[in-house]
């Protein structure tokens, strides 16, 4: 979605949109996108690269309001992103669904006034949101796509304590047991040797 900037009104504007299954292309990505009409929508994970799949038949996977302000040449965009996320389990590869109310505040400057700047720049706090436009548009897409990969953790599990997979076998540790032995490390073999003798007198 492209919101216009050529006659934004003074008091600014009001925009809405729900993106459909498909319509954000998500390409590369490591996430999927639920059904948000769904408690539990199916996952269709492809296993390829990596690449992220968007779940649910034809509904709603992701919600933005929010509001195009100026300020001056700038643009500031306020609103909040609604979707639900869905992840594997960095430790047992289980599907993870992650609920997310995103609220965002962003500035966005012309690209002509970045490119009339000469020299070094110094990072102002100010500049750390800063986003530039150009061709009086904002792409809305690209702005959802942004906060939502800012909003993954570094490290995503189904709870605390997850056990994850065996090495040896693979086999999820938080629902069955297995009988595999983590292999010795050979700096170690000899003193295992003893301790095994030791046990068998």
């Amino acid at each position: 979605m492209i919101i216009s900037l050529v006659r934004l009104p003074t008091d600014g504007l009001k925009f809405e949109h729900r993106y459909l299954a498909g319509e954000l292309d998500l390409t590369g990505r490591d996430f999927e996108l639920d059904h948000l009409a769904s408690e539990s929508g199916h996952s269709d994970h492809n296993g390829q690269n990596g690449e992220a799949t968007q779940t649910g038949e034809s509904g709603v996977v992701v919600q933005v309001v929010g509001h195009a302000g100026r300020v001056g040449v700038e643009i500031r965009l306020r609103g909040e992103i609604v979707a639900r996320l869905r992840r594997s389990c960095d430790r047992c590869l289980a599907d993870i669904s992650l609920p997310l109310a995103l609220p965002f505040d962003l500035i966005y400057t012309p690209v002509e006034a970045l490119s009339s700047r000469t020299g070094e720049i110094e990072l102002q706090e100010g500049d750390l949101g800063l986003s530039v436009y150009e061709n009086d548009q904002i792409d809305l897409d690209q702005l959802v796509i942004e906060q939502l990969e800012l909003s993954l953790p570094t490290r995503l599990l189904c709870q605390d304590d997850c056990r994850g997979l065996c090495p040896l076998c693979g086999a999820d540790l938080n629902t069955e047991e297995c009988d595999c032995k983590a292999p010795i490390d050979p700096r170690w073999g000899a003193l295992a040797a003893v301790k095994e003798e030791l046990e068998n007198q």
